[in-house]
């Protein structure tokens, strides 16, 4: 068991998104202590942090010793408990309120396509009317149109389940994946995009690679540096237009992509 005297500790998964922060003074590994398990998450330090390490054999043995600490400590290990049970509840109250928001707009966009598409309908009925023109190129004039309602996204990350993780956070975008910055490069050049989120540590090509080629051809295509080792000094040098640190807060990263899908779509309307 441990105890965080200062600093900063992270509750991830294994996608490296950030599920809690413990702050001090806290305990971490108290259900291990008593039941002798493995812990079920993985806890990372996100801040330089000093801890006080109790090993199970010594507080075993400490206790056996001396029923009153027995009692006092089982006590407080019962309260710490039954503040993240309720934090635990509080959270997924939020997660649930998260998920209701996330399908009113996947509705909104729903009828809104469905909206265009029946007055795309019409427009091409009426063009029709008119000599000189054909079918097909009409149909294809109107299915471009409509791709460009639904917002375009890539992810560049080696990691499949980070890559995943993104997809699931962004249900009313179309997700393109690109496992490094080679693939990501190609993505680019072969669909039209609204955003890209690029891992910065990847084989074949890295995300500093790939932005400084996507800066270069792309100028006006915002992208986002993802990245659990460099930190905002370095990114700031690459022209990101944006940086955000593993493991990922997931409702902070879905508000900076709506901020910056609207920041490019204001800069287009003017």
């Amino acid at each position: 068991m441990y105890i965080l005297l200062s600093g900063e500790l992270a509750v991830v998964t294994s996608e490296a998104v950030k599920r809690a922060s413990i702050k001090p003074v806290a305990t971490v590994g108290e259900m291990g202590v008593i039941t002798a398990q493995p812990r079920s998450a993985t806890v990372q330090a996100t801040q330089p942090s000093n801890l006080f390490v109790i090993h199970k054999h010594q507080l075993d043995a400490a206790l056996r010793d001396d029923q009153t600490m027995q009692s006092q400590i089982y006590l407080n290990i019962i309260g710490v408990l039954s503040d993240k049970l309720e934090g635990d509840n509080t959270q997924l109250r939020s997660y649930q309120l998260d998920k209701e928001q996330v399908e009113r707009r996947m509705q909104q966009l729903e009828r809104h396509i469905e909206s265009q598409a029946q007055r795309a309908q019409l427009a091409l009925d009426l063009a029709l009317q008119q000599e000189g023109l054909e079918q097909g190129e009409l149909e294809l004039y109107v299915e471009e149109q409509l791709v460009g309602l639904i917002p375009r996204v890539l992810i560049a990350d080696d990691e499949a389940g980070f890559r995943n993780i993104v997809k699931k956070a962004l249900p009313a975008f179309q997700v393109f994946e690109a496992e490094n910055g080679k693939l990501a490069l190609e993505v680019v050049h072969a669909e039209k995009l609204d955003l890209v989120l690029t891992d910065i540590k990847m084989p074949v090509m890295d995300g500093f690679a790939l932005q400084a080629a996507l800066h270069s051809q792309f100028p006006d295509l915002p992208v986002v540096a993802v990245s659990g080792y460099a930190d905002a000094e370095d990114v700031a040098k690459h022209h990101f237009a944006a940086f955000i640190d593993k493991p990922v807060n997931l409702q902070e990263f879905q508000l900076l992509v709506e901020n910056l899908l609207t920041q490019k779509q204001q800069q287009a309307s003017s």
